[in-house]
């Protein structure tokens, strides 16, 4: 029987930033930083498990398959803006006020009127600092050689819609920063939809040229970056080392 050749595996672990879109703005799949990393690295094999709207704590949940199964050579998680971001209502109560019948739809219509005011009142996030960094480390342990993408810097503009979002993802960053790293913090607005935090083509093909650098360190070369800081892409169509 031939000896197979087995060749490396790089799992993805990320929210709804590395999937594609139709809106505001529309991202093909073939333009996914995910996409662009399989098209440059032929010889890699990349799973993507994701998961639109996720925390930490819920990717950590759904990736539940690999863990114990899979031995990659290198962990990339892209996770935090669900988490970090102020909120007027936790998990929980959104649930209960959307199966309760119209009182529910009326509370929720006049949570969504005072959510700026209530989010400022409630200083609430999805998922806590400390909770955050205690998913971080449960990922840690579970494998080895997982580098973290950064959370993408906020603009004046998403900072007057969420008072508080900056200081947040600096907070949360900052857990991250003191880890294996992919800095995002030169990401642009022109890099980001209009939505102010999923990335357009443009930021996709640049977050993927940073990525890259990554994987040919750890994976090809077998070294380990601490922060990444590739220079960005030339085009959208391919990405550059």
């Amino acid at each position: 029987m031939p000896e197979m050749t087995s060749i490396p595996t790089v799992l993805i672990l990320t929210d709804s930033l590395a999937f594609p879109r139709r809106e505001p703005e529309v991202v093909t799949y073939e333009q996914t930083w995910v996409a662009l990393l399989k098209r440059r690295f032929p010889d890699v094999d990349f799973v993507h498990c994701g998961r639109g709207g996720a925390t930490i704590g819920d990717l950590f949940k759904h990736s539940a398959y690999y863990h114990g199964t899979i031995k990659p050579a290198l962990v990339l998680v892209q996770s935090g803006i669900v988490d970090c971001a102020p909120r007027a209502l936790s998990v929980i109560e959104q649930q209960v006020l959307q199966r309760l019948p119209i009182v529910g739809s009326l509370i929720l219509a006049l949570v969504r009127r005072n959510a700026a005011m209530l989010r400022r009142w409630r200083k609430m996030s999805y998922t806590s600092l400390a909770s955050y960094e205690a998913s971080v480390q449960a990922f840690e342990h579970l494998f080895a050689n997982v580098h973290w993408v950064g959370i993408l810097p906020v603009d004046a503009e998403y900072e007057s819609r969420v008072q508080g979002i900056g200081a947040a993802v600096d907070r949360y960053n900052a857990v991250l920063r003191s880890r294996n790293y992919i800095s995002t913090t030169d990401f642009s607005p022109s890099d980001i939809m209009s939505d102010h935090h999923h990335l357009n083509a443009d930021g996709h093909c640049r977050l993927a040229t940073r990525v890259a650098e990554t994987v040919k360190f750890v994976v090809l070369d077998g070294g380990v970056p601490k922060e990444s800081h590739a220079r960005p892409c030339e085009n959208s169509g391919d990405v550059v080392l």
